[in-house]
């Protein structure tokens, strides 16, 4: 980590809530507002009655939180709140460098207690001798990457550390809507390692075109997400968008969260778009359900919110601004 990556993790990010309370403490602030996802709910709770020890009065987010995305600034502000923990993620950046308001705003990053490390060094022979390896991985153990880096280097790995995304601040930090971490230094590396569960994040990972070894402290292995494991979804959206090409009418959603307000993606798919023939509407919402976008008689959308959320709808197609590229395909075909 350079200086300057170390200093801007540390402007933002907090390892502890005492952390957070001392500097919080030197403020001049009455009242303090809480946010976090649902998983750590309870801690919320401790924390606010810490805070109100502490002299503080607080205000709760009730709304659930997918990350920092959606931080709740304004709403705890409207609620008489000089400034907001956000518990459970790291800093947010906008990748359009619009303004995420950070001056306000401490973030308390949720680290998982499981024990990762034991599953690396009972199981790194998993991992060829001879590749050169990427280390990223998920909020909930970037606090172990170094040991990581340190123990594979001592078994003579070769490793790359990650670098930042155009939406993280930690080095190395993969989110479910940015893998850049990895991305940014495929070319330097044969594979990756993968600090973290699940197969969400590593097939992200994936994208950079390398092999992933998931180091998985649920599943207590290491076992391999291939390279470009996504390609099935990506041509999925590419046939969803050739099946709705000749249809007139195309919405665009955004939303009004600051992380997930994608104006620069809204302006580049509308005018592509608009370029066919397409009528287009634009729609905004907070929190985005399938089922509100029923009945205005559109039967395909382009997400220029939360990029995640593309394979979740079900019946109405749904499909990210990448996936447009084939109709300057199929109509250069014709």
């Amino acid at each position: 980590m350079t200086g300057a990556q170390k200093q801007e993790r540390e402007q933002y990010n907090y390892e502890t809530f005492e952390e957070v309370l001392e500097e919080l403490d030197g403020k001049d602030y009455d009242k303090i507002g809480l946010q976090g996802p649902d998983g750590i709910k309870p801690q919320i709770i401790d924390f606010a009655s810490d805070l109100e020890d502490e002299g503080f009065e607080t205000v709760i987010v009730g709304a659930s939180t997918f990350g920092a995305c959606g931080i709740a600034d304004e709403k705890v502000n409207r609620m008489g709140a000089d400034a907001l923990v956000h518990v459970g993620h790291t800093r947010f950046l906008h990748p359009e460098k619009a303004d995420m308001k950070d001056y306000d705003v401490y973030y308390l990053p949720y680290r998982e207690n499981r024990d990762l490390m034991s599953v690396l060094e009972e199981n790194y022979d998993e991992i060829n001798e001879d590749e050169t390896l990427g280390l990223v991985g998920v909020t909930q153990y970037m606090d172990r990457a170094e040991k990581a880096r340190d123990f594979l280097e001592s078994k003579g790995f070769e490793v790359v550390e990650g670098k930042t995304g155009l939406r993280t601040s930690e080095p190395g930090q993969v989110l479910g809507c940015d893998a850049g971490a990895a991305h940014n230094i495929a070319h330097k590396v044969d594979a990756f390692v993968f600090l973290g569960s699940g197969h969400f994040h590593p097939s992200q990972v994936s994208e950079a075109g390398k092999k992933v070894y998931v180091v998985d402290p649920y599943e207590k292995h290491i076992w391999i997400e291939p390279a470009n494991s996504l390609d099935d979804e990506m041509q999925a959206e590419y046939a969803r968008v050739l099946k709705h090409k000749d249809k007139q009418k195309w919405g665009i959603v955004t939303s009004s969260k600051k992380g997930q307000n994608y104006m620069k993606a809204v302006e580049i798919a509308k005018e592509k778009l608009e370029e066919h023939g397409k009528d287009v509407y634009v729609f905004v919402e907070d929190r985005i359900f399938e089922a509100d976008y029923r009945g205005f008689g559109i039967d395909i959308y382009v997400n220029c919110a939360c990029p995640r959320m593309t394979k979740d709808w079900q019946d109405l197609a749904f499909v990210s601004p990448r996936a447009l590229k084939v109709l300057d395909d199929d109509f250069g075909e014709e």
